[in-house]
């Protein structure tokens, strides 16, 4: 049919139409959803799009990526690249700052506090607190962690990180892997996903790390004479490593300590045998002790890597000692 014969309420109709989805097309900031009928990055993830109710849901987290204005929520701007709250408190800015100053040149306890201090700056303002502050927080709070108290203060911390920031955000991340530290610790790493924080996050009993997750450094000390290059070779590999972090656990499960450290000594020459025709040497390698225990991690690692490495072959006669340090932690 030609347009022309269209009736007066057919056209109105049809202007209908386009007018709504044109409105569909330009509510991106009240939705929150992608035009083309997708959904947004928050949504994707399960987070509220909008600003908080009268239940209490939390704010769309800060740092997700942006375009323009139009792509932050209203109470957001885009600030290269990134969505950012408007509103803020500048006290709270300079305490953060303190905050990170005092941590870098060990001052934790300080660094923690003025944190905290930086908190109540910014609920004074009536600002959101940014996710950063947080996460810098509790990344502090759960690596320098002494007792149950204080870890479970960490976790709490960490808690409100998760909630306040989406995956990817650098902060965030540093975060998730102070939490893993501890995760042998007792953690119930479920409660992190629970609708409201949790009253507690270390409910469950102490578990034994695992190898893999266990760091260890060995450094053996000493002029690079007859076998002694080998010898640091076999210690990087997988045999050497794994029995140290076997020893490790061996001696977390007597002092539940995220750390362990030994001196030893490695020993080796080589005895000339007349095999009439030719002469034969034969290698001998030890690793001792320094202390004066007969149990625990150093004494482990004495014997297990005696019996690991394969001392190495020569065509003289050759003795040398060497220091060795073995250090082993929950990474």
């Amino acid at each position: 049919m030609h347009p022309t014969n269209l009736s007066r309420a057919g056209r109105a109709a049809l202007v209908g139409l386009a007018l709504s989805a044109m409105a569909g097309t330009c509510d991106r900031r009240g939705s929150g959803g992608d035009p083309l009928g997708g959904t947004s990055e928050a949504e994707a993830q399960g987070l509220p799009t909008g600003a908080p109710d009268s239940e209490g849901s939390r704010r769309p987290p800060t740092g997700t990526t942006c375009g323009g204005r139009d792509d932050c929520p209203s109470d957001q701007v885009c600030v290269e690249s990134r969505c950012r709250h408007r509103h803020t408190s500048v006290a709270g800015e300079i305490l953060a700052s303190s905050a990170h100053a005092l941590a870098e040149a060990g001052d934790w306890e300080g660094a923690i506090e003025a944190y905290s201090d930086a908190t109540h700056a910014y609920e004074a303002a009536h600002a959101p607190v940014p996710a950063e502050l947080t996460c810098d927080q509790a990344t502090l709070m759960l690596s320098t962690a002494t007792t149950p108290e204080a870890r479970e203060a960490g976790a709490a911390r960490a808690d409100a990180c998760f909630r306040a920031s989406l995956p990817g955000f650098a902060p965030r991340e540093e975060t998730r892997r102070a939490v893993a530290r501890l995760r042998f610790q007792g953690l119930e790493v479920a409660l992190f996903d629970q609708e409201q924080p949790a009253a507690r996050f270390f409910t469950q009993a102490q578990s034994p790390p695992t190898v893999d997750a266990i760091v260890v450094e060995a450094t053996l000390t000493g002029d690079e004479q007859g076998g002694i290059v080998e010898v640091r070779t076999q210690l990087e590999a997988e045999g050497a490593r794994r029995a140290i972090a076997e020893c490790f656990i061996q001696d977390w499960g007597v002092r539940h300590e995220r750390a362990a450290r030994g001196s030893l000594v490695v020993r080796y020459s080589t005895r000339m045998r007349d095999m009439g025709t030719y002469d034969s040497f034969e290698p001998e390698l030890l690793v001792e002790k320094t202390t004066v225990a007969e149990d625990g991690f150093e004494p482990c690692v004495a014997r297990a890597l005696s019996a690991n490495l394969l001392p190495p072959r020569s065509g003289r006669v050759v003795a040398w000692q060497a220091p060795l340090e073995v250090a082993a932690h929950v990474q």
